[in-house]
């Protein structure tokens, strides 16, 4: 069987990296003391692939995507569900002049929190049974839905879509984004936010890029490639400033990157340039660097 692109369902894909899944299996219970066993055993291992007509990267077979048990287990730690994103105030200047919003997949409501305090009519929807409950105890507008759930009743209904950090996790990104779209009146505005592709992601050894927690990888060009797909016009792109608690990992993206031209230097001058650079970067320097994130505004046709 060939392999076909999430989004144009076109063969014209290209084979970039394949996965041990017993390796990943195993970093997850060294690093997160997570099993993953049981999300991954249907392969021996996956592979990463590029959609040659849009760019868009992603992890093949489809079917090893991240249960709702597994996302209960990551709210073990604190920073899975931040309480705020550089992407939260983003688009909160988006939804100045909004009447009704929708975020989905809003885990504990931290956004409908912000946007709620502002006047706007948002609720929230998710699949985390606990993350709902604990919206809701805070007397938020949030509840355990559907995308699918919601076409039912609300179609051509809301001014704004948000969903932020959740299109990659999604094994079919592409009939996600046409239940959005449905779900918003003409000239509405969907806002989302990924881990940017093309930011020192690309050289990291990341378990959270790859399945069974991220499916796919998308840039800036995989945005706007959706206009020959969907009723959507990319109005806006943004990224993220590398934030600082992101600078360790950059340095060492970096040292990924460069590691042809770094073996060859004295270890003490490498070691001194990136405590050097380090400094910098926490002086100031951060702001003017992308980070991890990409943040695109789309107008519905």
């Amino acid at each position: 069987m060939k392999v076909k692109s999430p989004l144009t369902g076109c063969d014209n894909v290209t084979l970039l990296q394949t996965f041990s899944t017993q390796k990943i299996i195993k970093d997850w219970q060294e690093f997160f003391d997570i099993n993953i066993t049981t999300e991954l055993d249907s392969c021996s291992e996956f592979h990463l692939f590029q959609c040659n007509v849009t760019g868009l990267r992603f992890f093949y077979p489809l079917d090893i995507f991240g249960s709702a048990q597994l996302y209960e287990k990551l709210m073990k730690f604190e920073w899975y569900y931040m309480s705020d994103k550089w992407e939260y105030q983003v688009a909160l200047q988006d939804l100045q002049n909004c009447r009704t919003a929708l975020e989905i997949g809003c885990g504990h409501g931290h956004f409908v929190h912000q946007a709620s305090k502002r006047g706007i009519q948002i609720e929230g929807i998710d699949s985390n049974d606990r993350a709902v409950l604990e919206a809701q105890q805070r007397g938020l507008n949030v509840h355990r839905r559907s995308v699918k759930d919601l076409l039912a009743q609300k179609k051509y209904q809301y001014d704004y879509l948000c969903s932020f950090q959740v299109l990659e996790h999604l094994p079919n990104p592409l009939e996600f984004l046409k239940n959005c779209t449905e779900l918003l009146k003409p000239g509405g505005k969907l806002l989302l936010s990924v881990p940017n592709a093309n930011s020192f992601l690309k050289y990291q050894y990341n378990l959270l890029d790859m399945p069974p927690h991220h499916m796919t990888q998308w840039s800036v060009d995989s945005f706007r490639a959706l206009e020959d797909f969907l009723p959507l016009k990319l109005e806006n792109d943004r990224f993220e400033p590398l934030a600082e608690y992101h600078i360790s990992g950059y340095l060492q993206a970096k040292e990924n990157q460069f590691k042809g031209i770094v073996s060859r230097l004295p270890a003490p001058l490498v070691k001194s340039a990136i405590k050097n650079y380090k400094i910098l970067l926490r002086r100031g320097l951060n702001r003017y660097i992308k980070g991890q994130s990409l943040y695109v505004k789309f107008r519905k046709k």
